[in-house]
């Protein structure tokens, strides 16, 4: 018998932890991976009771490429009897299968403990041997991880206490362990095999920014303008890392703007089949979602997951260090893409986030991009060849905006929906938030018809935020309203940046118009003595994302949405009283240093800011408060009086009276109010001079243009003879502020009908210019065309033409061609040749005016309007009425936008509208625009003036017209009226109002009472204007066509004869009145029976209209006619016939098919064919 053979301890050691190795350990492995199923499969697969069934779930689980490779295993382990797995299936089964993923980090490290233990520490001893100080140590190892792992201890407690074995059974155990140490080391080689495919396999994949929940529209203009920006960086910088910033202020669609983008970017690369590549969304809004996104983005690059999952849980790091060893795991997996768009959405601060991205010089973030989108532009770096950026603050494309409306509104209506987009400055977020109001209010019923139009009364109303609530309340997506967020924005901007915060407190005192950004410079280098480096502030502005900028030209203008201007009014009122007026004193300061901008820069881009700034925020120039902060030295009050009234002199070249007054009217009550509550310098030095002092006596000026402006001349005239008074005394009489004085006055008398006081006042200004300046002097220029003015009033027109001439020659010697006053300066000459009949020269010195002011001062000024009522009064004249009334409509409705419905210029385009509808036969139309010029007039300047007597002048002849000639009789019997009282019996126009008395006793058949007006006419013609005036011509015609009337014909011949010897010595022989004096002669021949010189003078008078008007205008037609007459009375029918044919499409073209004077022919015509 053999003898028994003797064990050690150190043997028997060893076989107590093959036991516990095999058999305890095992038992605790099927434990774990149990509760690991049923956790995961129990309310689908069910739980795991070691059947076929289970198994089966189990193979079914695993992926094609887990089942190929463990085949072996997965064959033996598809039975589902876990009784029957060995430690390499269950370890296979908990750690690396498919089924069981996601494993809890305590499980899986101690689990993992175990199974190094097994296959490292136990497997690979060099003999069966283990001291007693090993054999606790891995006792200890294993009683821990059951611990952890919540396995029964009792065995392994056993087998520590445990001191021999029987010989069968460590037989057995030595012969099994032999096996499995074999099978363990193939099962260590494929782990290793598999491990090293894993860190090199990887997928594509796509995490886009979240999508809203509502519909969204392309945008694929600006998705294909960012992806071709993309590709082109990528080419230039051949795979290296290059950056696309996109910058916008909240609400402008930065993050649906990347996802579109990058979603495109995704779908045409997964196109190619050879080519991996992935879209990653990093959440930078924090850094708690930074790191969770880096979290997702380490597990879709299949980083190892203990690795993962280590460092989300560590203890000893902070976020950003988290970040930062999650960057450094991934970058090792990014070499495996072929490309990748790394989008980094929401980024608050540009220059902390660098540390937690990509670096540029990293060779491991190669063959991809960064899309970064911030609020913050400041921070972005300068553009180069790796770097772009785009700015999305100007909103959506507009026909994406339109789109977006009517797909979350479901309201179709493109008029109003222009409205909409441009009220809401086309932000997404306010387009979105609009939408779903307008379609939630429809759909609930309240107003099933509530519209765009409902919707912009509650935009206008200031109720936008209302508005915004159902979007944040129904949509995740947004977590603050548009309101809400440019608030925030806004807010931290100001609180933030210093350039920023003066900014916008200045844009808060201006209109939403775009306004220079020079401007706004002046203002911050005006309220902030450090910033003194205009570039340096100009690139601070630029760069804020709440601020939009235009380039026009040389220049830069700046505003923001009208949002923005919301909340930067509703902060207003929370501004300290003392700075805020420091701002409004400061605002004055900048734009009082533009009064050298182009004349049509301050039309447009200025003077509407200084508008708002008097009139909306007037209530910041409190007299009081800004004495007692002058003494304060808060303010400098002197310059601001001096600044006050340059502004108010900007809104009057612009023809902004209002505004200019009210400057006016601050500066002088700051002046006359200081002496109460201020002791400054200033008050003191106002009580030393007492109110005659030269700054009184401007601001008494300025209220005398202001008043001028507006209508009111008497008002006017009060305020230019206290500034004449007060400069007289204090300069003398020969200063050349008593000429502007003087000037002034005159052009005022001029406005009350008063010529001769007009024509004294402007040649004593002219007397004290050409003494106190040069010949060539503007100033003289300006007594010169002024004295032109009053010249052509009173009827001399060739002295007039002479004054004209001479301003215009010292004008564009002085001021160069495309000057304003070079403008007036043609006008002028345009009217003047237009009462000497030359109408061809009128219409081009006309048009040369109007192209000066369009490119100076823009094309909604009211002297643009003036140019076009003066083309409409020259096409009428050569009548084409039709050009004549579109260009009247034209200034009529500058005027209205310009200077409102009840300005006297705004009653001269009535007027003149009156006058072409009377033309073009439509008499009603014409009374109605007669009457509206009335009414203005009546109530601007007072029911005796002599504008009025103008208008009941007009309306008298429309009232001719239409036959109704007793009221006729009364308008011009009211005319003369006020005449008589304004100028006296023997002024022109009286002579004028007698005329048309006489037209109308003429056409009521009483020709000898229109004989006696005609001839009362004549006399004061004659008295006033000489014997060879024109008007004493029009007087000799009259009274030739009223001779006719009564049958006289040899004194109808007397009187067109010397009419036509006047005209031809003043207006020359191929003037339209000559034209008239020959027609009228024709007839009278024709009624003394001499048809040959009846003829002659016809023919005479067709030559003169056709030079002059054309063959297609009126008076053309009424020689025809005439010409007809003459032939029809020698029973020529066919020459009759042939010339009123002539006439009668003349008339039609001209008066339309249901004139009268059209019938009159017709009838004609008929009684020739009877």
């Amino acid at each position: 018998m053999a003898t028994a053979l003797e064990y050690s301890s150190e043997q028997l050691n060893y076989y107590r932890i093959c036991y516990v190795v095999t058999d305890v350990l095992t038992e605790g492995l099927r434990i774990i991976f149990k509760q690991e199923w049923d956790n995961r499969y129990r309310r689908t697969w069910g739980e795991w009771k070691d059947q076929p069934n289970n198994g089966l779930d189990f193979w079914n689980g695993e992926s094609s490429r887990s089942r190929s490779r463990n085949t072996r295993l997965l064959t033996a382990m598809k039975n589902g009897d876990t009784a029957e797995w060995d430690c390499t299936m269950l370890f296979y089964a908990i750690l690396y299968s498919d089924c069981i993923h996601g494993l809890n980090s305590t499980v899986k490290s101690h689990v993992d403990d175990l199974r190094k233990l097994r296959n490292e520490d136990f497997a690979h001893m060099p003999r069966g041997h283990l001291s007693e100080k090993d054999f606790q140590t891995v006792i200890f190892k294993v009683k821990n991880a059951f611990v952890a792992l919540g396995l029964p201890t009792q065995k392994i407690q056993d087998v520590q206490n445990q001191t021999s074995f029987p010989t069968e059974e460590l037989t057995n155990i030595l012969k099994t362990l032999l096996e499995r140490s074999k099978e363990l080391l193939e099962k260590e080689e494929q782990r290793q095999v598999l491990e090293q495919q894993l860190l090199t396999s990887v997928s594509p994949f796509c995490v886009l920014p979240l999508k809203p929940t509502h519909d969204v529209t392309g945008r694929d203009s600006e998705v294909s303008k960012i992806s071709q920006q993309l590709r082109a960086l990528r080419y230039a910088n051949n795979d290296a890392l290059s950056t696309l910033y996109i910058s916008g202020n909240p609400g402008s669609g930065k993050s649906q703007l990347a996802r579109l983008v990058a979603k495109r970017f995704y779908d045409e690369v997964k196109e190619n089949p050879y080519t991996t590549s992935f879209v990653m969304t990093l959440n930078a809004e924090n850094s708690e979602t930074l790191l969770e996104s880096y979290v997702v983005f380490a597990r879709h690059c299949k980083c190892p997951e203990y690795a993962v999952t280590n460092t989300l849980n560590s203890t000893d790091l902070f976020a950003d260090e988290k970040v930062r060893s999650l960057k450094t795991l991934i970058g090792a997996r990014i070499s495996y893409y072929t490309s990748w768009l790394l989008v980094v959405d929401n980024v608050s601060n540009v220059s902390q986030i660098h540390g937690h991205l990509p670096d540029a010089g990293d060779e491991q973030w190669v063959r991809g991009q960064l899309l970064i989108t911030t609020q913050d532009a400041v921070s972005i770096p300068l553009t180069n060849s790796a770097i772009q950026h785009v700015s999305v603050s100007k909103g959506m494309h507009p026909d994406d905006a339109r789109s977006l409306l009517t797909l979350l509104s479901g309201v179709n209506d493109g008029e109003m929906e222009d409205e909409v987009v441009q009220a809401l400055d086309y932000q997404p977020l306010s387009l979105a938030s609009a939408s779903l109001y307008v379609r939630q209010v429809r759909q609930s019923k309240v107003s099933v018809n509530f519209g765009w139009g409902d919707y912009l009364e509650k935009l206008v109303g200031g109720r936008q935020n209302t508005t915004e609530t159902i979007l944040t309340e129904t949509n995740p997506s947004y977590k603050q309203s548009m309101t809400t967020a440019i608030t925030l924005a806004v807010e931290k901007a100001m609180t933030t940046d210093r350039v920023v915060n003066h900014l916008f407190t200045f844009l808060a005192l201006c209109s939403p118009q775009p306004i220079p950004q020079d401007v706004a410079v002046n203002y911050i280098m005006e309220m902030d003595e450090e910033f003194s480096d205009k570039e340096w502030i100009a690139s601070r502005i630029n760069r804020c994302s709440l601020l939009l900028s235009e380039e026009e030209g040389d220049s830069v203008y700046i505003r923001v949405h009208g949002v923005v201007r919301f909340v930067l009014d509703s902060l207003k009122t929370n501004y300290a009283k003392d700075l805020f007026i420091k701002a409004v004193v400061g605002a004055v300061a900048s734009f009082a240093k533009v009064d050298d901008f182009d004349t049509f820069i301050i039309g447009s881009k200025v003077v509407p800011h200084l508008r708002k700034l008097i009139l909306k925020d007037k209530y910041l120039f409190p007299v009081q408060e800004l004495s007692q902060f002058s003494r304060m030295g808060v303010i400098p009050l002197q310059d601001y009086l001096n600044d006050l009234p340059i502004l108010g002199e900007m809104c009057l070249d612009h023809c902004e009276y209002e505004a200019a007054m009210n400057y006016f009217e601050v500066a002088m009550e700051i002046k006359h109010s200081s002496k109460k509550y201020c002791e400054s310098a200033l008050d003191i030095l106002l009580k030393q001079l007492g109110p005659e002092h030269v700054d009184v006596a401007k601001s008494y000026n300025n209220l005398g243009i202001v008043y001028s402006g507006q209508g009111d001349f008497q008002q006017a005239k009060e305020y230019y003879a206290r500034a004449l008074d007060v400069y007289v005394k204090q300069h003398g009489p020969e200063h050349v502020n008593v000429a502007t004085s003087y000037d002034n006055l005159g052009t005022v008398y001029r406005n009350l009908g008063d010529f001769q006081q007009a024509r004294d006042s402007h040649a004593r200004a002219l007397n004290i210019r050409l003494k106190q300046l040069r010949p060539e002097h503007v100033d003289v220029a300006a007594s010169y065309n002024n004295l032109g003015t009053v010249y052509r009033n009173l009827g001399d027109f060739q002295q007039a033409q002479d004054y004209y001439a001479r301003a215009l020659d010292i004008r564009l010697k002085q001021l160069g061609p495309e000057h304003v006053d070079v403008a007036a300066s043609y006008n002028n000459m345009g009217t003047v040749y237009r009462n000497l009949g030359d109408f061809q020269q009128t219409q081009d010195y006309y048009a040369r005016a109007l192209g000066i002011r369009l490119k100076q001062l823009g094309p909604k000024h009211a002297d643009v309007a003036a140019s076009y009522n003066n083309l409409g009064i020259v096409y009428s004249d050569l009548g084409d009425f039709q050009q004549a009334k579109d260009n009247y409509a034209r200034a009529l409705d500058i005027r209205l936008k310009q200077l409102g419905p009840e300005h006297v210029d705004v009653a001269t385009s009535y007027n003149n509208l009156g006058i072409v509808y009377s033309d073009l036969g439509d008499f009603q139309q014409a009374q109605d625009n007669y009457a509206r010029a009335l009414d203005i007039y009546v109530k601007k300047l007072g029911p005796e003036h002599v504008d009025v007597a103008a208008s009941y002048n007009n309306l008298g002849i429309v009232y001719r017209n239409l036959g109704d000639f007793q009221q006729a009789q009364d308008s011009h019997t009211r005319a003369l009226d006020i005449r008589l009282k304004q100028f006296g019996p023997e002024h022109v126009d009286a002579a004028a109002s007698y005329n048309n008395l006489g037209i109308v006793y003429s056409d009521l058949g009483n020709f000898q009472e229109a004989q006696d007006y005609y001839a009362h006419a004549l006399d004061i013609y004659v008295k006033q204007l000489g014997p060879e005036h024109v008007h004493v011509a029009t007087s000799y015609n009259n009274l030739g066509t009223v001779y006719r009337n009564l049958g006289d014909f040899q004194q109808a011949q007397d009187s067109h004869a010397r009419a036509l010897d006047i005209r031809l010595k003043q207006l020359g022989p191929e003037h339209v009145d000559v034209a008239t004096s020959c027609n009228n002669l024709g007839t009278v021949y024709r009624n003394l029976g001499d048809f040959q010189q009846a003829k002659d003078n016809h023919a005479r008078a067709m030559d003169i209209l056709l030079k002059q008007l054309g063959p297609d205008h009126l008076e053309v037609g009424k020689i025809y006619k005439n010409v007809g007459d003459a032939h029809n009375a020698q029973g020529h029918d066919g020459e009759a016939k042939r010339n009123y044919d002539r006439a009668l499409a003349i008339y039609v073209r001209s008066l339309g098919p249901e004139h009268v004077d059209v019938r009159i022919i017709q009838n004609k015509l008929a009684q020739l064919l009877q």
